[in-house]
């Protein structure tokens, strides 16, 4: 399955595997905008660098655009601030330096020094960690999850997201047409 597949089937199950905390983040969308003045409401700036760095790794750029075109660390950093619970939000920053304990341990170096190669056996790791602590019941919402979720919402509710050729966006209100064949629209819709 390629990266399109993949992304056009997540974004189909999407709804289902959303949490409330994330269901309204959804709701409320994801403006990609282009001024470079942007500053974190909760995050540091490392911080934000790591989760820009993990989320590309997740949607990597290929022909469409990936997480960081669609700047999905700023999605993160603003779901994170609004809707979580003061506590969930130290914990989710507690919990990004899991990635830099794994680079450590494995090549003694920070996640963000470490090639691209290097990035993604590290993520390798904290997918294994995460599905391991999963089946022994320890730890249900594992920061990788939490991080793949956010990251794939801010994408698929972003302009460049709609608009990079994974979904297609028509602003409402629109013409209501209930039965459409699927040929002549050709692709998934975002609502």
């Amino acid at each position: 399955m390629d990266r399109r597949e993949a992304l056009k089937a997540v974004s189909l199950i999407l709804g289902y595997s959303l949490t409330g905390t994330s269901a309204l983040v959804l709701l409320n969308g994801c403006k990609a905008e282009s001024n470079t003045d942007w500053a974190p409401n909760f995050f540091s700036e490392a911080e934000i660098k790591l989760i820009a760095e993990v989320a590309e790794i997740i949607l990597p750029k290929t022909d469409t655009p990936g997480a960081k075109d669609a700047m999905c660390e700023r999605y993160v950093d603003e779901a994170v601030f609004l809707f979580y619970k003061k506590e969930d939000q130290q914990k989710f920053k507690k919990d990004l330096t899991v990635f830099d304990d794994y680079a450590k341990n494995k090549f003694s170096k920070a996640f963000m020094a470490l090639n691209q190669n290097e990035k993604e056996k590290i993520l390798e790791i904290v997918v294994k960690s995460m599905l391991k602590n999963e089946k022994d019941q320890k730890n249900k919402s594992h920061i990788f999850k939490k991080l793949k979720e956010l990251t794939i919402s801010g994408y698929c509710t972003s302009e460049v997201g709609t608009k990079g050729g994974l979904l297609e966006y028509r602003p409402v209100p629109g013409p209501y047409q209930g039965c459409i064949d699927y040929i002549s629209v050709g692709k998934t819709w975002a609502l």
